[in-house]
Parts: structure tokens; C-alpha cells; sequence
């Protein structure tokens, strides 16, 4: 008769092959875009097969993870070359800022877009600390070619304003808002997405400069307060 000691143990979960960090930091990406940062770590190593200690080999904590899936989807997906593009004196402003929009358009994705909704719900505060990727590489580069426009000062002779940065910000968040409508609200967007963006950037420049140039005329007090500090490397002007 078979005793206690007698019975077989349950067979030990094999980490799947090759199961590291590359391959946490992708499965860590689905998992909290679906189950948002609350998600639990020892969910996590179920769904990939492994233990929950596995994940801590790679990360120390939760927090770092969650780091990690940030800056491999929001940050390193950048090409720092396109903010010298955005700066850049030919060709026109309009074809720039639309090549520009439509690309980021294009790149949008479920899971990034997922991402971005899950971070700010679950107060993970992504705005505040990724904020200053957004401002450094797409809309400082942007207000300094409208300035150039505009026949404005530099942003090494007057810093930005935060009207500037609240002004292209309407842009930008225009473009953004397709992705949430097309991954958030799952409503279709229009087949000829390119022409939609080009719509978008030929609105903004109709009046963008002139605007401008009258934030430069009146009081600062008046459009939001001071200038923006700056934070990391100030485009080429």
C-alpha cells in the first residue's frame, strides 16, 4: 500500500526556453497592457512559465520592471536623427511635420497605446517621468522651427514658453488621440491615414506662426505663466 512519501511529487514548472530578460520585458508588456500595472508579478511568471523568483534574478523589484517595459516602449524606440529632421532648414516645415506625423501614426500599436492609458490609471505617473523625452525630442525641436518661422528668438536667447509647448501640444495630442481611438475606443479610422495627418498639420500651421508670434508680444502672465526650464540636450538652431 502506498504511503504519503510513497507518491509521486508534482512535476517542477520548467522555465520555457529561453526565458530572460529580453523575453520578460515582452511578455511583461502584453501582461500589463491587458491587466495594467496592478498586475502581480506572480501572475506574470505563470503566464511565462516560470517562477516568480525568476523574475527577480533579473529585476529587483516589481518597480524595475515596470522601468524596463517603459523605456523599451516609449524610449528606445526612438531615432534621435528625427529630431535633427524636425530642426532641420529644408525642406519645408509643413512637409516635415507631416512626414514626421504620419510615420508616428503608423507606429502606433495596441499594446503602446495599452501601455500608456494603463500607466496614468494605475497613477504610476508615466507623464512625469517620460515627459521629458516628449518635450526634448518632439516639441522643442517643433517650436524651434516655428520660431525660425516666425522670425522669433532662439530658445538659447529666450527660453520656451509653456503656451509654446501648450500650442504644439495640440498637435501632437491630436495625432495621439488617433491611436487611443483606433486601440482605446476600438473605432475605425479613416483608410487614407496619411491624407487624415496631413489635414491635421496643414490646420496647425495655418495659424501656428502668427500665434506665436503674438505669445512673444504680449505679457507671459497672460498665457500661462513663465517659461519652461529647460531638461536634457537643447535641439540645433
Amino acid at each position: 500500500m502506498a504511503t504519503k512519501s510513497d507518491k509521486p511529487k508534482p512535476a517542477r514548472k520548467r522555465a520555457r526556453r529561453g526565458t530572460g530578460e529580453k523575453r520578460i520585458v515582452e511578455e511583461a508588456k502584453n501582461f500589463f497592457a491587458d491587466h495594467g500595472f496592478r498586475g502581480s508579478t506572480r501572475e506574470l511568471a505563470r503566464q511565462l512559465g516560470v517562477t516568480q523568483a525568476l523574475i527577480y534574478k533579473y529585476f529587483p523589484s516589481k518597480q524595475a520592471l515596470i522601468d524596463a517595459v517603459c523605456q523599451s516602449v516609449f524610449i528606445d524606440t526612438w531615432d534621435p536623427a528625427v529630431s535633427e529632421r524636425l530642426t532641420a532648414k529644408t525642406p519645408s516645415l509643413d512637409q516635415r511635420l507631416t512626414e514626421f506625423y504620419q510615420a508616428f501614426a503608423r507606429r502606433g500599436s495596441p499594446v503602446s497605446a495599452r501601455l500608456f492609458m494603463r500607466a496614468n490609471l494605475d497613477d504610476q505617473k508615466l507623464a512625469d517621468r517620460y515627459t521629458f523625452a516628449l518635450n526634448d525630442r518632439i516639441l522643442t525641436p517643433i517650436v524651434v522651427a516655428l520660431r525660425r518661422e516666425a522670425g522669433l528668438p532662439t530658445i538659447a536667447r529666450k527660453p520656451m514658453m509653456r503656451a509654446e509647448r501648450e500650442l504644439v501640444m495640440s498637435l501632437h495630442s491630436a495625432i495621439v488621440f488617433l491611436s487611443i481611438r483606433k486601440f482605446i475606443y476600438n473605432s475605425p479610422l479613416p483608410d487614407n491615414l496619411d491624407d487624415h495627418v496631413a489635414l491635421y498639420v496643414g490646420n496647425f500651421l495655418a495659424g501656428a506662426p502668427s500665434t506665436m508670434a503674438r505669445l512673444h508680444q504680449e505679457p507671459q502672465s497672460r498665457y500661462f505663466g513663465a517659461s519652461l526650464g529647460g531638461r536634457g540636450n537643447r535641439p540645433k538652431e
